[in-house]
Formats: structure tokens, C-alpha cells, sequence
């Protein structure tokens, strides 16, 4: 499949966000929820602490729905940071994610806005969320809602337009 030639619309896409214990995984924070969802529906929610064992199955879950489709989150540096960091901790080999990052789409199709967080851009786009944020499950819907205004506002179509990039992971 030639995934940057593919539509939006029929995309498999995976919203994606983790809420960690702090802000840096090399100095201790961890994940403490973590939400992937699809566009209908959650396909995988983390809450609260986890034994090793429980941990490595839900990274190796995690890692089968990161190679069906392609990963959308907002900052997703930050979360694929917590994520690579715990993984390695687990000694699990991770494999290459297309991702699509809500953060560098907006900034370059809103380049006159100064806020690029989550609620600002929301708020700007005129989304409305019935949902606090800052919940990992809420903030994977609101990403959701965010990347759809931006495709429809750059009037987007393939994957390829929405700036869908690949990475190969790496953990030191």
C-alpha cells in the first residue's frame, strides 16, 4: 500500500495521547494514562499503575495498533518520548510508526496564532468539547476533533497533505 497516496477518509487512523506524572522520562515521570482510539471508537485506555508483566503486554497491544494505521496525536514528541523511554525500560523492540502530529499541522496552517495548545486551537477553531481535557481519553477525542477542522480548513485529502511522516524508533 502506498500509505501517503491514501484519502483521509479512509485512512486508518489512530488518535493517540498519554498523560504522564511529570515532564521528562529520564528523570523519573511515567505514564500514568494513555488512550488510542479510532474514529469511532477506543481501542486501547491505560489508567493508573501497572506490574511489569501487565506493562509489557499493553506495550506489545499498543505497538500491533501503531503498525495497522497511523498514529495522530498533538505534541506527539512528548508522547513518543514517555513512550520509546518506558518501552526500552521493558527491553521491547519497537517498530517504525507513521504519524501524523496535530502540533506541526496547525502551526503551519495557522501561522498567525501565537497559542498552539490543545484547548487554544479547539477554542480558535471554534470546537466545542462537552469533556474536560487533560485526561488522556479526552484529550485522543479532542485531537480527533482538532485534526478534522485542520483537514477541512486546508481542505487536506491524503495523507501525504496532512504532513504523515514515519518514524523509526530509537531508546537510549
Amino acid at each position: 500500500m502506498r500509505w501517503k497516496e491514501l484519502p483521509l477518509e479512509v485512512a486508518p487512523l489512530l488518535f493517540f495521547d498519554v498523560e504522564t506524572s511529570g515532564l521528562r522520562p529520564d528523570r523519573g515521570a511515567t505514564i500514568v494514562e494513555l488512550a488510542l482510539i479510532d474514529v469511532q471508537k477506543p481501542l486501547l485506555l491505560w489508567q493508573g499503575t501497572r506490574t511489569q508483566r501487565m506493562a509489557r503486554a499493553q506495550f506489545m497491544a499498543l505497538f500491533a495498533h501503531f503498525r495497522k494505521g497511523v498514529v495522530v496525536g498533538h505534541n506527539l514528541r512528548f508522547d513518543f518520548w514517555f513512550v520509546t523511554h518506558e518501552a526500552g525500560k521493558l527491553g521491547l523492540a519497537m517498530p517504525p510508526v507513521r504519524f501524523i502530529d496535530t502540533l506541526g499541522l496547525a502551526r503551519r496552517l495557522l501561522p498567525e496564532q501565537t497559542d498552539y495548545r490543545l484547548g487554544a486551537l479547539l477554542q480558535i477553531l471554534g470546537v466545542e468539547s462537552t469533556e474536560t481535557l487533560h485526561t488522556a481519553a479526552a484529550d485522543a477525542r479532542a485531537t480527533r476533533a482538532l485534526f478534522w477542522k485542520l483537514v477541512a480548513r486546508g481542505k487536506l485529502r491524503t495523507l501525504s497533505d496532512a504532513g504523515m511522516q514515519q518514524l523509526t524508533w530509537t531508546y537510549h
